[in-house]
């Protein structure tokens, strides 16, 4: 249920703003596995390289959500959007400007670490903004997966060299210059996006109370969402799920191009399957968490995406194109997932877990990369990437044993006891 009193011009105005910049993000994030052969070639780059530019990049995602949505509560959703849209154009900027590897990671933090960042912002601020925030969301997604899908399959498919690298970034800095203006100017004095708005803080004391019969929430500390049993559980299973679609996007390129010897053209098949499948059941398989619950839809698609998704692997060949299959299935396992976490914290602290969990949960794809650019020297690409389907796996078992432990939900479905 939304609660935006915003017109409803302005909120299909932020609607077209936020869906640009949703594409534009999308591109970017993919944009490290698109380019990689040309990294490796242009900076003579060993694998080990390669996976410190992915390390670092994670390494953003785990500063910029830790310290983001703490920032946002003392300088309002509004100042920290903006600010977040304005270091991601920064990084992108100094792309087109420089041609020094370590600058290259440096842009790399940011810019990674506010993409994810601005999602998570985008969540808490939709409320606010739309009648219908869940949908719009969804939708939302949809044309962020329309961005990765395209520099997947087009830009993936035709970039030759380094200057190609600074032409899309330079694309993608217009893009967020647009955003960023038309966003400020329209969120002007919107109810709820700046902390002096009280309502949102009193909205949040009245549902404590509701749910606990005490009169405010308590203050929110890292240390209690951290002893709580489902987050180790959910820490688990978003750390080896990320493992598992990260990999398609960073690796998969790359691997296909040097260890199986495709063309570029022939290798942006796979990866954009699996990410424009994964755009559309987004769109799609909406209806069956609807249908089946939170717990139950994701059962059902994690057990049948992660057997595709290991026959894809496993297999290889012809094999490969079970990617978009397995796409589909698991379209649904990231943002029903954040959901979940409703289920399991108070409504207090539910904000505040779900960035700890996704925060924390980075540390996966970081560890990882930093490791698998040596193991590829060590032992090749066909067994560094046997990792993912097992990655995969275990994060597939970690969600069964844990949707089984139901004593540990405070609720049965979001909005309900």
């Amino acid at each position: 249920m939304g609660t935006s009193s915003v017109s409803k011009s302005t909120q299909i105005a932020l609607y077209v703003i936020f869906a640009i910049l949703m594409m534009a993000l999308g591109a970017s994030d993919a944009l490290r596995g698109v380019f990689a052969p040309i990294f490796e070639e242009h900076f003579a780059l060993s694998a080990s390289d390669l996976s410190l530019i992915i390390t670092v990049s994670y390494i953003g995602n785990l500063v910029f959500m830790l310290l983001g949505t703490r920032i946002a509560d003392s300088f309002g959703l509004r100042s920290v959007f903006i600010v977040t849209m304005l270091l991601w154009m920064a990084a992108l900027a100094s792309y087109l400007v420089t041609d020094n590897f370590i600058l290259l990671l440096i842009g790399m933090f940011f810019a990674m670490g506010a993409s994810t960042l601005l999602n998570i912002m985008l969540n808490l601020m939709s409320p606010f903004l739309f009648a219908a925030p869940g949908m719009i969301l969804n939708t939302l997604f949809f044309t962020q997966g329309i961005g990765t899908t395209s520099a997947q399959s087009v830009i993936s498919a035709s970039v030759e060299d380094f200057v190609d690298w600074r032409l899309v970034n330079g694309t993608l800095l217009v893009l967020g210059a647009i955003a960023v203006v038309s966003f400020a100017f329209l969120s002007r004095g919107i109810a709820g996006l700046s902390r002096a708005q009280k309502s949102s803080a009193a909205a949040d004391s009245a549902q404590y109370q509701h749910e606990t019969g005490q009169v405010s929430a308590p203050k929110v500390s890292y240390a209690e969402i951290i002893k709580a049993p489902a987050f180790w559980f959910l820490f688990l299973i978003f750390g080896f799920y990320f493992v598992a679609e990260h990999g398609i996007m960073n690796w998969v390129n790359i691997y296909l191009i040097r260890g199986k010897g495709l063309s570029a053209a022939e290798a942006a098949v796979f990866p954009s399957l699996f990410f424009g499948s994964m755009t559309l059941g987004r769109l799609i398989l909406s209806k069956l968490v609807d249908k089946m619950g939170i717990m139950g839809s994701l059962r059902l698609c994690f057990i049948s995406g992660t057997v595709v998704y290991v026959i894809s692997f496993v297999f290889g060949g012809n094999a490969y194109y079970l990617f978009g299959l397995s796409g589909f299935l698991l379209s649904i396992i990231y943002p029903t997932t954040m959901l979940a976490v409703q289920l399991y914290f108070p409504a207090y602290n539910a904000a505040t877990a779900t960035g700890v969990i996704m925060a924390v949960a980075t540390i996966f794809d970081i560890a990882f990369n930093a490791v698998f650019g040596s193991i590829i020297e060590a032992v090749g690409y066909d067994f560094a990437m046997s990792l993912m389907p097992i990655a995969m796996v275990c994060g597939m078992v970690c969600f069964v044993i844990f949707e089984r432990m139901r004593s540990l939900r405070l609720r049965d479905s979001v909005g309900g006891k």
